[in-house]
């Protein structure tokens, strides 16, 4: 018998209790896992009644209509909630189901949220179904802000686990009878369904106070995964070989002296001014030409981490329209971002149904004639003031879904529109922009998933459009497309031989391990990918984005998780600044990103500067000191 089991098996009566008490703790431990939290902690229960009969609906037309039990297989549980709001006609846009709550909460308690949810049918562009849980305060029974709880989640077809564990650390409001404790007349639980068409099943759903005596971060939470996110994954290794062949570019610079001699051990300095991959967000005058403190900081952001800009909202037609074709502030905006060395992409010239049209142009649905000339008329008036200024512009916007004047007019309408545009501006690179490249490879238009959007691509091709670029939005949802799908897809579409770009980049969640996760892997891919010539978000700012939680920056300007992973790879890991020495010929070498460059050289009190381009074919440049 060694030492060590001799001691175990002759401890006094107090260390076998010991002992005995931490095998008792892990089987408890152990039943925590399998039973996920009763096991763990005596004070658990359940604080919202079990089952569907307690939901109250709220927001819709006709709850009758839109709710219903479904039957549901391969589940631990037999039955689900589904909500359809396909024909939802409320003109409101909050609308969702309220569960009430059945016990009193006490500040300090730990709460722990679990429920499952999969998409049927979603018209949205990640063609996912999105959700917003919350637990309310609520003040004389009225909803009142901020909630204890609030957070946004996204599913896909397959069922998806939501398991969220949090503490009620500050008592909002709380009951006169009881300064620390929240009465459940004062709160409930709200399940907030997204604005856009959708059809969502949920199970029955599980919110159980844990007390005070368990550790937040010990109870089970969603961890979102996607295929690739491992950190060992195949596709990784390629992506990087396929950067170093495709994104670099080998910088040979000779300095010589004014009689031609060779200058050995010369400073040089070499600095990438414009990486020529485009880094791009969305942006709006007001930002650009602003004069308050948060202004000047937007554009210091902007000019330090983007390349490019899309004027978010007023070169659509439905918003210049409004201001009678007013483009002063626009052509100012661009005028400043040309100056600083920001490329401008307009957005975009024909969004063909009635809803983003200028109001009573659906007049025109019965005058083939008239609509013809008003939509040409459009693209030649928005186009002039612009002429040399914007490199890019989205000539058609969403086909796949908005695509009423379509089919009015016919397909090869596009084609028209495309070389008006192009008449217009010989020198802009023209798009065709839409949201549904990553989504199932089916050719179906009503189920916005698949090859429609190729299929609509390679027509215009096919019939002589001058589409220069392809545009993906890729707004990403809270259960993305795999990273191997991501390079599958832009494999399809690259056989169109027209470069991509994706367009209106965003992540919906409010999970910032998950955003940043998934930001870098994304990135990586479609940097890798030859095909692939830019990268635009449809903004950076929490305090200016069409949706807050996929910023970058908080409102208060402290940079997130995601924030932070961007700026690293455009400032750092994908930006070449070197210094060094000439050799004994005179010869500095260097293997860079390609982009455009400032080159410093400097020896014995002489120096000079200059720019250069370095492609992927490689760059000799001769400095004369």
């Amino acid at each position: 018998m060694n030492e060590k089991s001799f001691k175990l098996t002759t401890c006094p009566n107090k260390m076998k209790i010991i002992y005995f008490k931490k095998i008792i703790f892990l089987f408890l431990t152990f039943l925590f896992l399998m039973n996920e939290i009763y096991a763990q902690s005596p004070d658990s229960k359940f604080i919202v009644s079990d089952g569907f009969k307690s939901i109250l609906p709220y927001g819709f037309e006709s709850s009758n209509s839109f709710f219903e039990e479904v039957s549901v297989d391969g589940q631990p549980f037999a039955k689900a909630l589904r909500i359809n709001t396909i024909n939802q006609k409320s003109q409101s846009s909050d609308y969702g189901v309220i569960i009430p709550v059945t016990s009193p909460i006490t500040k300090g308690d730990v709460l722990w949220l679990s429920f499952k949810a999969r998409c049927i049918k979603s018209l949205r562009e990640s063609g996912e179904a999105l959700v917003e849980v919350r637990l309310d305060q609520l003040v004389n029974g009225k909803y009142q802000w901020p909630s204890y709880l609030e957070r946004g989640f996204s599913v896909g077809s397959d069922w998806v686990e939501v398991k969220i564990p949090f503490q009620i650390t500050t008592l909002l409001f709380h009951s006169a009878e009881n300064t620390n404790t929240i009465s459940p007349k004062d709160m409930q639980l709200v399940l907030r369904i997204d604005k856009y068409p959708q059809i969502i099943e949920i199970s029955p759903i599980k919110l159980i106070n844990c007390g005070q005596n368990v550790a937040i971060n010990d109870l089970p939470r969603t961890v979102v995964k996607y295929d690739g996110d491992a950190p060992d994954a195949s596709w990784r290794k390629l992506a990087n070989e396929r950067i170093e062949k495709f994104r670099k570019g080998d910088l040979i610079i000779k300095v010589i002296g004014k009689n031609g001699s060779n200058i050995p051990n010369a400073s040089v300095k070499v600095r990438m001014i414009r990486n020529e991959f485009n880094w791009g967000t969305a942006t709006n005058s007001s930002l650009l030409l602003g004069d308050n403190q948060s202004d000047r900081i937007y554009r210091d952001t902007l000019k330090r981490y983007f390349n490019q800009v899309v004027i978010e909202n007023e070169l659509k037609w439905k918003y210049w329209s409004k201001s009678g074709g007013n483009f002063d502030k626009t052509l100012k905006s661009v005028e400043w971002l040309n100056k600083n060395n920001i490329a401008a992409r307009g957005h975009v010239m024909v969004w063909p149904s009635w809803k983003h049209s200028p109001k009573g142009l659906d007049s025109l649905k019965n005058e083939n004639v008239a609509l013809r000339k008003a939509i040409i008329s459009e693209i030649q008036t928005v186009a002039k003031p612009f002429i040399g200024k914007l490199s890019e512009w989205d000539v058609i916007n969403e086909p796949t879904m908005h695509h009423e004047i379509i089919d009015i007019l016919g397909k090869n309408e596009m084609v028209k529109w495309f070389k008006e545009a192009r008449k217009a501006l010989p020198e802009t690179k023209l798009f065709l922009n839409d949201f549904t490249m990553f989504h199932q490879q089916e050719n179906n238009r009503e189920s916005l998933n698949g090859d429609y959007f190729y299929n609509t691509a390679k027509y215009l091709i096919d019939n002589g459009a001058p589409l220069d670029v392809i545009g993906e939005q890729a707004h990403i949802g809270g259960t993305p497309p795999g990273i191997p799908f991501i390079l599958s897809r832009l494999d399809k579409f690259a056989t169109l031989k027209r470069p991509i770009q994706i367009s209106e980049f965003d992540i919906y969640s409010n999970d910032d391990e998950f955003k940043a996760r998934y930001m870098r892997d994304f990135m990586t891919a479609l940097f890798s990918h030859p095909s692939a010539v830019g990268f635009v978000q449809w903004g950076f700012w929490e305090g200016s984005h069409w949706l807050p939680i996929g910023a970058l920056w908080n409102k208060d300007w402290t940079i997130r998780e995601n924030g932070k992973v961007y700026t690293e790879l455009v400032s750092k890991t994908w930006c070449t600044h070197f210094e060094g020495k000439t050799s004994t010929n005179g010869v500095y070498k260097l293997r860079g990103f390609t982009g455009d460059y400032e080159i410093i050289v400097s020896n014995n009190g002489k120096i000079t500067m200059q720019k250069c381009t370095l492609t992927n074919n490689g760059e000799k440049i001769v400095v004369i000191l």
